[in-house]
């Protein structure tokens, strides 16, 4: 009897230790995308991003964890192929820490997404498109609006779920900003509210703008809204499912030549999941809002279907139609994605 004692107590003293083991021990995953493209305006150059063929177009390993009660921290790296080389860099995508135990406050700190609008929030793989809308890419650059700084999210008491975050970050982004003064401070605002509409039918509208010191001693800023219907049944709803989700950016850049200074989009884009792996996705984009004589129109239109065996793998046929005003010739590209995760990945934000 004191043996069986003994031997169970070693057996929980084990189960603790392991316990103990796994809280200082972080989820790890890795996420990668290959790509293959093939377009009528893609470079043929194997150093170019993107060229046609085959690529990876990115991995990013993730390191999540609680530090203690009150903290969690995340560390998210991304390897990509670096402009004019075929050579592969690593780069810190998002490394923060995050308050836990602050009712109705959300305290973060280190380098994010910032959270101008919708789409920026969103890392490559959560794409809803294998591409960002040309507007984001216009304003904002390769890597969005990503940067060192602060965050506070408010939970607005309401009948609804409503949350005001408030940022201050660096100026570094390349497209917007690169300020060369580092003590230089950016600000953002966004304001979201989300409503159910009925038990099937939520909608989501989002307000945002940021501001801050451009390389010209001048102020760049961007301000945008976001609106998303997302319907899926509450009987059925693994098997069928619709979004509708438009949003239009509007930047200015005061300094930069007049082509590309004050410059306006919009995107907007369906989603139908038609069976309990598949769906069908459509794009419309306009480059131009505000319109300018000396802004190149353009328009873009594009089509996705999409087969997910599970929330780990999945798979994506996209083609795209552009049109750019004064340019004689259009432009079509089709792309194949796979996009694959291993390990503990967080669940994605609503």
């Amino acid at each position: 009897m004191k043996s069986l004692i003994f031997g169970m107590t070693l057996f929980s003293l084990g189960l603790t230790a392991q316990a103990q083991t796994k809280a200082f021990n972080p989820d790890i995953s890795v996420n990668f995308l290959g790509l293959f493209e093939r377009g009528t305006n893609i470079s043929n150059d194997r150093t170019q991003v993107p060229h046609n063929g085959f690529s990876l177009q990115e991995a990013e390993v993730q390191f999540l964890s609680d530090v203690d009660p009150y903290l969690k921290a995340s560390a998210l790296l991304s390897v990509s192929q670096n402009p004019g080389t075929t050579d592969f860099g690593i780069s810190p995508e998002e490394v923060f820490l995050e308050s836990t135990s602050i009712p109705n406050i959300t305290l973060k700190a280190g380098k994010f997404k910032m959270a101008l609008g919708k789409h920026n929030q969103l890392h490559t793989h959560a794409f809803p498109f294998i591409d960002a809308p040309l507007i984001h890419q216009a304003l904002l650059g390769d890597e969005g609006l990503n940067d060192a700084g602060i965050s506070a999210s408010v939970l607005i008491p309401a009948h609804w779920y409503s949350e005001m975050i408030v940022q201050g970050f660096s100026l570094s982004n390349d497209t917007l900003y690169k300020s060369t003064n580092s003590g230089s401070i950016g600000g953002l605002a966004h304001f979201k509210n989300l409503f159910d509409l009925t038990d099937d039918l939520t909608l989501e509208f989002g307000a945002s703008g940021t501001e801050g010191n451009n390389q010209w001693g001048k102020t760049s800023s961007v301000f945008g809204s976001d609106l998303t219907f997302k319907w899926r049944p509450a009987e059925g709803g693994k098997y069928k499912a619709f979004i509708w989700s438009t949003e239009y950016l509007n930047g200015n850049r005061p300094g930069m030549s007049t082509d590309t200074a004050h410059l306006g989009g919009l995107a907007t884009w369906i989603q139908y999941q038609f069976a309990e792996r598949w769906w069908a996705e459509g794009r419309y984009e306009f480059v131009g809002l505000p319109y300018s004589s000396e802004i190149p129109l353009q328009n873009k239109q594009s089509a996705l279907l999409a087969f997910f065996p599970s929330e780990f793998s999945g798979f994506r046929i996209q083609y795209d139609h552009l049109m750019t005003a004064g340019k004689a010739v259009q432009d079509h590209a089709i792309a194949f994605q796979y996009n694959v995760t291993i390990g503990a990945h967080p669940a994605h934000a609503y």
